[in-house]
């Protein structure tokens, strides 16, 4: 009698085994990544819901919006200069009562004693699919700073269609210059420089107008990204944002172009596929999609047709229309706009 022998799996067969095990792996890999997004989507969406939340919370207080970019002198610069953004203004409103009574109003928002502030993250700001939003940076001797150093927000508030750099413009030491409010006043929407808003001002309805989106801060190059999306600060290119350019530049805007730089600060952006997340002045959230309309722009330039800017005022050539997203992003531009137009 043959002793018994035990057959095993010859090599052709744990070859097509392994096949099917890495066509299933790369089935269901995109599954799982879209799942990951989607929850990352929904944290996005709910920090924005708070934040949005926090600036109602703030208005019930203060009976206005936060300013969007208060000014202040600044004895280190010599001139008015920009402070507080919107978030640190709002801190007491979101869970953050310790770091609101850390900073000083009274002072810059870059003196020595608010570094404290400026320094500590907070992880309501910071989008989950910006995977190094959470950093710490410094760019050693600023102002009288040995070694200032900073945190980042992916969320930026609405100005608008466009915001005028006022301190391009005007070095002085009065804030409150007439030149000032005039640039501050032609903003159309809910924050501005110097001026509170109230819900009273939003005449286009508060579910039709943005109050805060993203903003993709790892979408710049490493070289680049630093230099931008401060927290604590109301600079534009910090904690602010327009719809002059169309959202999502990164995706169509080619660098090359002389508004490449521009475009990138000032729109919001995101790394959610297709769009972006907004909250409206009603608290609600919305993702937006990149599809929306909007003016057109040429993609040669990245600067939107029939628009010129003037000094920082924006002239639009006769027949220039906003889009659906330019009309969502006004306080009082009298747009009909229905649900279904986005």
């Amino acid at each position: 009698m043959s002793p018994h022998r035990r057959r095993g799996f010859t090599l052709i067969e744990l070859l097509v085994v392994i096949a099917i095990i890495g066509v299933l792996i790369a089935l269901l890999l995109p599954a799982v990544q879209s799942a990951r997004e989607a929850a990352r989507r929904a944290q996005c969406t709910n920090n924005l819901k708070q934040v949005a939340l926090a600036a109602q919370n703030y208005h019930d207080a203060n009976g206005t919006f936060p300013i969007g970019s208060p000014l202040m002198y600044d004895p280190l610069l010599g001139v008015a200069a920009e402070s507080q953004s919107t978030f640190v203004s709002m801190l007491n409103f979101f869970e953050q009562q310790p770091l609101y009574n850390a900073f000083n109003f009274s002072r810059s928002t870059y003196v020595a004693e608010n570094q404290t502030v400026f320094m500590t993250g907070v992880s309501t700001l910071w989008c989950p699919s910006d995977g190094k939003i959470g950093r710490l940076s410094s760019i050693g001797p600023y102002l009288n700073s040995a070694n200032f150093r900073y945190r980042f927000t992916s969320y930026g508030g609405c100005t608008g269609v466009f915001f005028p750099e006022v301190l391009f413009y005007y070095y002085g030491p009065n804030p409150n210059d007439p030149g000032i409010i005039s640039r501050a006043t032609d903003v159309k929407g809910i924050y501005t420089y110097q001026i509170s808003n109230r819900i009273a001002d939003i005449t286009d309805g508060t579910s039709n107008t943005m109050i805060y989106s993203e903003r993709a801060n790892g979408q710049f190059t490493p070289g680049d990204r630093d230099n931008w999306d401060w927290w604590a600060d109301a600079v534009a290119a910090d904690t602010l944002y327009t719809t002059l350019y169309p959202m999502n530049p990164f995706r169509k805007i080619a660098q090359t172009t002389d508004e490449y730089t521009n475009s990138y600060v000032e729109s919001a952006s995101s790394f959610h596929p297709g769009g972006a997340n907004f909250a409206f002045a009603d608290g609600s959230v919305r993702f937006l999609k990149d599809t929306i309309n909007t003016w057109p722009y040429n993609p040669a330039t990245g600067y939107p047709l029939g628009v010129t800017d003037n000094s920082g005022f924006l002239t639009l050539a006769p027949g220039t229309r906003y889009g659906v997203y330019q009309a969502l992003s006004t306080r009082a531009g009298g747009e009909v706009i229905s649900s279904g137009d986005y």
